[in-house]
């Protein structure tokens, strides 16, 4: 998966795409350069593999979930 950062009508967005090129995620609303909507594109980068980590669980044997 990758991030594209895309000036749109109002300003800038991202646009989160897997392998194949398809849209999986895009920003809701237009920042005004491209830096930060690149910095919006990381903040949720990092939310989502926050989140990842709070959903993974271990069994008591140690193997993951």
């Amino acid at each position: 998966m990758h991030f594209e950062i895309r000036q749109a009508e109002t300003g800038w967005a991202w646009i989160l795409r897997n392998e194949a090129r398809e849209t999986i995620a895009e920003s809701d609303q237009t920042f005004p350069s491209a830096a930060q909507a690149s910095a919006a594109a990381l903040a949720f980068a990092h939310l989502v593999a926050r989140a990842g980590k709070s959903l993974t669980v271990t069994s008591s044997s140690g193997t993951l979930l």
